[in-house]
């Protein structure tokens, strides 16, 4: 099944953007596209001067932070269950090598 790559337009800050993407993905382009606008608003309203580019700068700076942020954690989360697991592989070693040398016994 070959996916095809449709043309689509999203709208940013009253622009028109027309790009490429998977049919599959047009739906998370146009929701990305719609995210990109809240933050751009955001950062629009705090400071009216700054021109387009600069707000799409800092837009993409604050997301790609958010990004980096949520990527640590769920690193730093994953190395905890994987601490956590080799610790109950360790318990039920030792229960096991226990449950060995009674029955042995």
């Amino acid at each position: 099944m070959t996916i095809q790559v449709i043309g689509t337009t999203v709208e940013v800050l009253g622009k028109a953007y027309q790009v490429r993407c998977p049919e599959n993905e047009v739906l998370a382009l146009q929701q990305a596209a719609l995210y990109l606008e809240e933050k751009m608003s955001e950062i629009r309203k705090v400071n009216h001067i700054l021109s387009i580019d600069r707000i799409a700068v800092i837009a993409a700076l604050n997301m790609t932070h958010q990004l980096l942020t949520v990527e640590h954690e769920k690193n730093r989360y994953a190395q905890m269950v994987n601490e956590r697991l080799q610790a109950l592989e360790k318990n039920i070693d030792a229960s096991s090598n226990e449950s060995d040398s009674s029955s042995n016994s």
